[in-house]
């Protein structure tokens, strides 16, 4: 690569092995400083080399922030002599040999589709939401081309659900995971370490500097894995169907369904999409409407955008228009259902599961008190289910707007105009 025939690089055993995994998706789950984007830089330059003539690849980060000051300052400091062949502009690596490497951010997910590749590269996976995931494993379906993912475990969505647990657990056999402490890494302070220990919360040591699994700090919805479910007959069963919506182009649309029975409440179907329009939301909501058999008047949507509301009522879904925008009210009200167990997901529902698990409050800032509101990332389906839950059971369930109906007055008194 470094116009020498060989270039020899020295690893650390759990590095090593990562570096040559042979299942079609390996994931670098490690302590942070300990090497991840290190060998993710190799292996990509591996895959390069092994895809010299046709091949085409992809390098992606969760934002083009992380991507400039990270991914490729790593990348490009290790192979220097690419540098030369990135057209920034375009996103893409050219190659002499006629190979493209995309160079991609995960901001718009859907930006990620269309490709089709023979390897992958995600850098501080941890930090994407699930769809960039199920994205990028279509884009290597018909090659039977390798992803890897390079990443400290942030939270436990869907990296800990959709990879880890199945990888853990020997049901997916299309899976690696490497991991390591930030220590095991020769070049990693070793006083430094030992001083984060005893400053940090054991949870984030744990998540940072260990590599492990653990819930973020100031997680809004604390939800039990017992009250995680399999779906059940429920449907036949509810006395309540309702529908929370969150509009959505840029940032995605969300649709989230939810049943009542006995007083405890279910979440049973979802819908997300980045870049659908109103009319393609209300569509998506018409069908799931009717599977569900929800009446008009229980399908609570974000009342920040009127214009969508109406658009909505014109397509003949008279949409309620009292929702209840309390988000602290809200959120309370879910955490109090939580705490009572009256609140279930169905496994299936993978996508409010995500969010619930990267749903939280803000840290504190250089000594001021964080805000008592959660930070708006990840958060639609959050939205959706609380615009939802809430005004059914504490606001206005009857559409704001009758047809009007004539009435007549008779004359009893004549001489007084009316």
């Amino acid at each position: 690569m470094e116009n020498k025939k060989v270039k020899r690089v020295k690893f650390f055993p759990e590095q090593y092995n990562a570096f040559n995994f042979s299942t079609q998706f390996g994931a670098v789950i490690a302590g942070v400083q300990s090497g991840k984007t290190f060998v993710g830089s190799y292996w990509a330059a591996k895959k390069i080399q092994e895809y010299a003539k046709e091949g085409v690849g992809a390098i992606i980060a969760p934002t083009y922030k992380i991507l400039r000051q990270s991914t490729l300052t790593k990348f490009f400091s290790e192979f220097p002599s690419l540098r030369r062949y990135y057209k920034e502009q375009k996103g893409e690596l050219l190659l002499p040999t006629g190979e493209i490497v995309y160079i991609r951010s995960a901001d718009n997910p859907l930006g990620l589709e269309g490709m089709t590749l023979n390897w992958w590269w995600l850098d501080e996976g941890g930090q994407v939401n699930r769809l960039v995931w199920t994205i990028l494993r279509s884009r290597v379906s018909t090659t039977g081309g390798q992803g890897m993912i390079t990443t400290t475990p942030y939270n436990m969505g869907w990296l800990y659900r959709d990879f880890y647990m199945p990888w853990k657990s020997k049901i997916d056999d299309s899976l690696s995971v490497f991991g390591w402490r930030s220590v095991d890494s020769p070049y990693f302070s070793k006083e430094f370490y030992e001083q984060e220990k005893k400053r940090l919360r054991p949870e984030e040591f744990a998540r940072r500097y260990m590599g492990e699994f653990r819930k973020m700090e100031g997680i809004v919805y604390d939800l039990p894995q017992k009250q995680i479910i399999e779906p059940n007959d429920i449907k036949a069963r509810a006395e309540a169907r309702i529908i929370g919506v969150d509009w959505g182009f840029r940032n995605p649309a969300a649709i989230g369904v939810y049943y009542k029975y006995d007083n405890v409440w279910y979440v049973v179907d979802e819908w997300k999409r980045t870049e659908k329009t109103t009319a393609e939301i209300i569509e998506v909501l018409k069908a799931k409407q009717k599977e569900h058999r929800v009446a008009d008047r229980d399908i609570y949507p974000d009342p920040a955008e009127p214009d969508r509301i109406e658009e909505c009522w014109r397509a003949g879904i008279k949409v309620n228009k009292g929702v209840k925008k309390d988000i602290k009210g809200g959120i309370s009200y879910i955490q109090q259902l939580i705490r009572d167990e009256r609140f279930y997901v169905f496994s299936s529902c993978k996508d409010h599961l995500d969010e619930i698990e990267t749903y939280h409050y803000p840290e504190e800032d250089d000594g001021k008190p964080a805000k008592d509101e959660p930070v708006k990332e990840n958060d639609h389906l959050m939205d959706a289910m609380r615009y939802a839950i809430f005004t059914f059971s504490y606001g206005n369930r009857e559409p704001q707007w009758q047809q009007p109906i004539e009435a007549e007055i008779k004359p009893y008194y004549p001489e007084l105009g009316i």
